[in-house]
């Protein structure tokens, strides 16, 4: 009997799960390459500064997944490494990956070639930071799981990170928690939505 209810229990999980495969990784290669920009959200709402996303392709000959430099545009830029690679036939997974030396990532930003001279070793993994993406009617989106993402901020306990990417677009949503759970940073208007645009950002 017991056996019975926990079959039961499992079966719609069996049912919804989504599968996954090369094709997703080279959907979202598309769909995330380009140069992305939130000025119609900015101008619409005061909530948001103007933001933008530069996304380039990088070790492509690499069978671990795809590999993307980008570049984030508000007050500051911010330089990232995204990694989407299928950890199994039901996971997708996006990790991010921060730069050990900046001058490394602002060299990369001037010459996307330079990416030959980039190494595993060059960057630091968020662990606990990954996001599990799932398909939906327009693209992809997720989030992180847990309280595991760890953030160097005073007064964050953990960080939630979501994102959304469809053919023209990247929605992103960056908050902090404290020990209590209670959100004491990101943007409280939720996410920043970056459109592509037709043109690079400059």
């Amino acid at each position: 009997m017991m056996r019975l209810c926990l079959l039961g229990v499992l079966v719609p999980f069996f049912v919804n799960a989504q599968h996954f495969s090369n094709a997703d990784l080279k959907l979202l290669n598309v769909y995330s390459t380009g140069s992305f920009s939130n000025e119609i959200q900015a101008k619409a709402d005061a909530h948001f500064v103007k933001a933008g996303l530069q996304i380039e392709p990088i070790w492509q000959k690499r069978k671990d997944g795809v590999w993307m430099f980008v570049q984030q545009t508000d007050s500051l830029v911010q330089y990232q490494v995204w990694h989407f690679y299928v950890q199994d036939d039901t996971t997708l997974i996006l990790q991010f990956l921060q730069f050990k030396d900046a001058g490394r990532a602002l060299q990369l930003s001037k010459d996307i070639n330079l990416q030959s001279k980039l190494n595993l070793y060059d960057l630091l993994t968020r662990l606990g930071c990954e996001v599990y993406l799932k398909k939906d009617k327009k693209g992809y989106a997720g989030a992180t799981m847990g309280r595991d993402c760890f953030a160097a901020i005073s007064g964050v306990e953990y960080l939630s990170e979501h994102i959304s990417i469809t053919q023209n677009s990247i929605a992103r949503l960056e908050m902090g928690f404290d020990k209590d759970d209670k959100l004491v940073y990101g943007s409280v208007a939720g996410a920043y939505n970056f459109m592509k645009q037709t043109k690079p950002l400059k």
